[in-house]
């Protein structure tokens, strides 16, 4: 996107309106080209780096089973920590080329009516696991309307799980995290709030860009990519609606999803009867 800038020094040079809107056109194709060109390169390199990878996590695989020998103490945590490496560096490879499509449009959304009761309810179900290692505690309002968004259930359920593993992270012991739906005129919303330490000043206005993460104490040790976040905003995006964050340090964070309502669909008319056939003359 051209700032308000750069538009009035492109107008400066041209000689008229019609040559301006021409340059201005010319300017969002080549745009758009060097976009799929840098798509399709990050693509091409997730492929060559993932095939490699798969086959360095397939060799430590089974040396972890011993299928090469027993392995000593020393020897055998090495091994569990570069599965574990190798096992981030596929999540970061797959989050950062998801992340390019997105980002160049080149991403496919399939939209349809979602209930955001379900869709939170079966998210929370799959990360109880998770959480209940760190004794976190995950709750879904009862008394929350349910709400039907127009979205494609897949990746919204992408950000629902992103948004519940940044608050299990960041949730100390004996937490609760608590997931809300709401309505917000003509569109559905649902909110996450974690009881953790709340998102550093220094990073609020950054927090939904790339690689950005809290780097003091126990929000270091959390690790994480520094990419989902970017990711929820730019799935929240595509669907046409919007995601932010209530904070306070020390307190904990709420994160807002809003989406447009699904539009409902039309009552069926009712069956007409065909007319009686009357044979008098």
């Amino acid at each position: 996107m051209l700032t308000e800038q750069q538009r009035s020094r492109i107008r400066a040079c041209c000689k008229d309106e019609q040559d301006f809107t021409t340059v201005l056109e010319i300017i969002e194709a080549e745009r758009r080209k060097l976009e799929h060109s840098k798509t399709d390169f990050f693509s091409e390199v997730g492929h060559e780096l993932r095939t490699p990878l798969t086959t360095i996590q397939g060799t430590l695989a089974l040396l972890a089973k011993e299928v090469a020998g027993p392995l000593p103490d020393k020897a055998r945590e090495m091994v569990e920590q570069a599965i574990k490496d190798s096992i981030r560096l596929r999540d970061l490879i797959n989050y950062f080329i998801d992340l390019q499509r997105l980002q160049s449009g080149s991403a496919e959304f399939r939209l349809q009516p979602v209930d955001l009761y379900r869709l939170l309810d079966q998210a929370l179900t799959n990360l109880r696991p998770f959480a209940a290692r760190r004794q976190i505690r995950l709750a879904l309002d009862e008394n929350s309307p349910r709400v039907r968004v127009e979205a494609d259930p897949d990746r919204l359920a992408q950000v629902i799980s992103n948004l519940l593993s940044n608050a299990i992270k960041f949730s100390p012991s004996a937490s609760t995290i608590t997931a809300e739906i709401g309505r917000s005129g003509a569109a559905g919303r649902f909110s996450i709030s974690d009881q953790g330490p709340g998102i550093p000043p220094e990073i609020q206005q950054r927090v939904f860009r790339r690689f950005v993460k809290a780097d003091t104490g126990e929000q270091r040790q959390a690790g994480g990519s520094g990419l989902g976040l970017s990711i929820c905003k730019a799935i929240v995006e595509g669907l046409n609606g919007r995601i932010w964050f209530t904070t306070a340090v020390g307190s904990g964070t709420t994160f807002h999803v809003e989406l447009p309502a699904a539009t409902p669909h039309p009552a069926p008319a009712p069956e007409r009867k065909a007319a009686a056939h009357d044979p008098s003359p």
